[in-house]
């Protein structure tokens, strides 16, 4: 009878550990979608939208004033569709109910960095480098929001302990993965980039579960960045992620995902305009290694440092 009781307690205990776990992750969840804005939410879920949601979230982004303060049913007539779509498509993004998809509409609209990010064909060149400057500071700022120490923490605990260290990205991704590659280098971390992709393929081939790859993509939906990060994952290779969408076939191939939030505009692409924040994620993951490893005084550290001293005057 004891021993009946005492599994029971156990098992108990075992079934509220794991709700707490869901709760917690749900609750990261939220947070993180509740830090963004309405068209940060409808950017970051548009690669897995069916036609219904396409179609409504085209409307918003480009006829937003003229959505402001209609009823459900107005919106759905003048979008064509039906009252429960746009029930879901609320849900989708992160919304419990169409009121709270109104009141982000108008806190969209009031929001000024929004406004500040669309350069004119009239603006003065001074004007202009306050818009960039305005836009690439809401990027970070909406990225660190989306940062999770959890997440940092297991991600530079990956990199502290892997034999290699292996950077993948393919068009403007390849400037970021060039960039964390650069800055490794100053590490102890065996770091290796490749910008032929046949040659990351091979190399993509050859790690195992000692490795640890980061692999980069705005959209998340490149297919030969997907297929390099299939291979990895085969392998059974730890990758971390950095992408700016949360429902990409990437981002659920992550041992570790990061994302970047980047404003779209007239003249640059949301992919070009996330860079900033993608490189500010793996300078992050660079600091935290470097703190750990400057605590231990590294001789190659101080070899590296060295050697970079002496092509200066």
């Amino acid at each position: 009878m004891q021993k009946t009781i005492k599994m029971q307690i156990i098992f108990m205990q075992i079934m509220q550990q794991t709700s707490q776990s869901v709760i917690i992750n749900f609750n990261k969840q939220q947070e993180d979608t509740m830090a963004l804005q309405l068209f940060d939410r409808i950017y970051s879920k548009r690669p897995g939208f069916g036609a219904s949601s396409q179609k409504i979230a085209d409307f918003l982004i480009n006829n937003l004033p003229d959505s402001n303060h209609r009823s459900i049913q107005e919106l759905a007539d003048e979008i064509d569709t039906s009252i429960s779509t746009i029930s879901r498509f609320a849900k989708r993004i992160g919304y419990d109910n169409y009121p709270e998809l109104q009141l982000a509409i108008k806190q969209q609209l009031d929001n000024p960095d929004q406004v500040s990010a669309d350069i004119d064909k009239h603006d003065s060149n001074m004007l202009v480098a306050e818009k960039v400057f305005r836009s690439n500071s809401s990027s970070l700022n909406k990225t660190f929001d989306l940062l999770s120490e959890s997440s940092l923490n297991q991600a530079v605990e990956l990199i502290a302990h892997c034999q290699q260290l292996i950077f993948f990205g393919l068009g403007a991704s390849e400037v970021v993965a060039l960039d964390g590659y650069h800055k490794f280098l100053r590490t102890q971390v065996e770091s290796v980039f490749n910008s032929d992709y046949h040659m990351s393929l091979m190399q993509a081939a050859k790690m195992d579960e000692k490795d640890c790859a980061i692999v980069i993509s705005h959209s998340g939906q490149n297919l030969d960045t997907l297929k390099m990060a299939r291979i990895l994952k085969e392998n059974h290779v730890p990758i971390i992620v950095i992408t700016s969408f949360s429902s990409s076939a990437l981002a659920k191939l992550g041992t570790v995902t990061f994302y970047s939030a980047s404003d779209d505009s007239k003249y640059r692409s949301q992919a070009l305009s996330s860079l900033i924040s993608q490189m500010s994620i793996i300078d992050c993951l660079y600091m935290s290694v470097m703190r750990d490893e400057a605590r231990h005084n590294s001789p190659k550290l101080s070899r590296i440092n060295s050697v970079i001293e002496q092509t200066r005057e």
